[in-house]
């Protein structure tokens, strides 16, 4: 029997898939989530977790042979988070990739976005899959990839955008990027897709793209799904309509989170289509047409649209996440990145900030180290040369920690290192933690990177 662990299981794609794969008997399933869930089926587990930890998912990988990531960080993930949405998701794929390799996980499923054919413009949205896609190379002896554009099913969020488009407006005003050319797949058919990833041989290893029989424009998926709605909105045409504008009113109209809506948005200028020469050959497997998933899903309740809810994060006791992307000097790792930090802060402050390093201790303090704002310990069991990880131990400005710890870790080929704080609690009160040390922690980082950048051209 294989045992297959499911990264993103609470989204709106792994909830399904996890009802599609149990009905294989040859199939046991490993589910992550940051809540704890009972299972209701013998061949399910759920693993609390987090997927920002290394040793989370390194532990929920634990006896399984294959594994199916379907995350893709666009909702906040902490109180207050420094960074963008591609760098936390380079982060998460790099954990993932790691804890693969770590288990010896012998097939990876990743599923990501289609791409345009013209690669050299794209938004920060497309790039991102693109970077995990190459965050993933060599996590496992084979790595199947596959690319899809909307899906159509009950608690998608592109779906539920497009539905409540058209159920809220009498006027829809139609910019030029509605005109673009997408494939949406459906929901039920993608699943099917993904199954026989699993256990076909033929198939593992490649990228593959997949989308439905047909090719049409947003609008003209407006405009049938108006007709299975039975509504029958008057479409404007406003060629001048920027991306911004849209962003906005596609916000305020279906209330879905900016941080969902903008990236998406600024995708739609892309033709999203299948490239034939990548096309899942299984074609049987995908011929459900936009008007039959329309019938199918139409007729259903909106249902629990996963990523318009306030991430359960945020109910938690207020912490910080802070992820900035550096420039990493040829020849150098890590764990020199580390090392130099401690050299060049103080000098930053000129001699306000003072820091001893006493054996795996750093202790940030103020004038007199009695005065010690913040104390790091560096765990020797989860450093490498690629990566630097200290836990936060208490001081001035920090509250009682959870897991709260600084790391450094090489990306990309070692051609970035990620500076990232997780799970940081303040002692300070929230309001003045974020304009005050929260500012400056950025500034500072910021100031670092300029630094690396300093040394790669010397």
């Amino acid at each position: 029997m294989s045992r297959v662990f499911i990264a993103g299981a609470s989204g709106f794609i792994g909830q399904a898939l996890i009802q599609k794969l149990q009905e294989d008997e040859s199939l046991s399933l490993v589910a992550m989530s940051r809540q704890k869930i009972a299972s209701k089926h013998e061949r399910l587990i759920w693993k609390q977790g987090d997927l920002f930890s290394l040793k989370d998912i390194a532990e929920a990988l634990e006896g399984c042979d294959q594994a199916i990531y379907l995350v893709h960080s666009m909702l906040p993930s902490a109180s207050l988070v420094q960074g963008t949405f591609y760098d936390l998701d380079l982060i998460l794929a790099d954990n993932f990739a790691r804890a693969c390799k770590l288990k010896k996980i012998s097939h990876v499923v990743y599923l990501g976005g289609l791409m345009p054919e013209d690669q050299s413009q794209m938004s920060w949205h497309l790039k991102s899959r693109l970077e995990v896609e190459h965050c993933l190379e060599g996590c496992a002896p084979k790595i199947t990839i596959l690319r899809a554009g909307m899906v159509i099913g009950r608690g998608g969020s592109s779906f539920a955008i497009l539905r409540r488009l058209i159920q809220r407006l009498p006027v829809m005003l139609c910019p030029s990027w509605t005109l673009t050319k997408a494939q949406p797949i459906d929901l039920e058919d993608l699943l099917s897709v993904i199954k026989c990833c699993m256990k076909d041989e033929s198939v593992k290893g490649n990228i593959w793209d997949v989308g439905g029989p047909e090719v049409m424009t947003y609008q003209k998926m407006m405009s049938l799904m108006a007709r299975s709605l039975s509504k029958s909105p008057r479409m404007i045409s406003v060629g001048t309509f920027s991306l911004n504008m849209s962003r906005f009113w596609v916000t305020l109209v279906t209330g879905a989170p900016r941080a969902l809506v903008y990236p998406l948005v600024l995708s739609l200028r892309y033709a999203m289509l299948v490239n034939q020469k990548r096309r899942f050959p299984r074609t049987e497997l995908m011929q459900t047409t936009f008007n039959q998933s329309l019938e199918h899903w139409g007729k259903l309740s909106e249902g629990d649209v996963h990523a318009f809810h306030t991430p359960i994060v945020l109910r938690a006791p207020k912490h910080v996440r802070s992820v900035q992307r550096l420039i990493l000097p040829k020849n150098k790792d890590a764990l020199w990145v580390a090392e130099e930090y401690f050299k060049w802060l103080p000098q930053f402050f000129n001699f306000v900030i003072r820091i001893r390093i006493e054996n795996q201790l750093c202790r940030f303090y103020l004038i007199h180290p009695k005065i010690t704002l913040l104390l790091l310990e560096k765990s020797i069991e989860r450093s490498s040369s690629d990566r630097q990880l200290l836990y936060i131990k208490g001081g001035l400005l920090a509250a009682e920690q959870g897991r709260g710890r600084l790391e450094f870790r090489e990306v990309l080929d070692k051609k970035f290192v990620i500076a990232a704080i997780h799970d940081f609690r303040p002692a300070l009160p929230w309001i003045i933690y974020k304009w005050t040390q929260a500012v400056v922690h950025l500034f500072v980082m910021n100031a670092f990177g300029r630094h690396l950048k300093e040394v790669k051209g010397s």
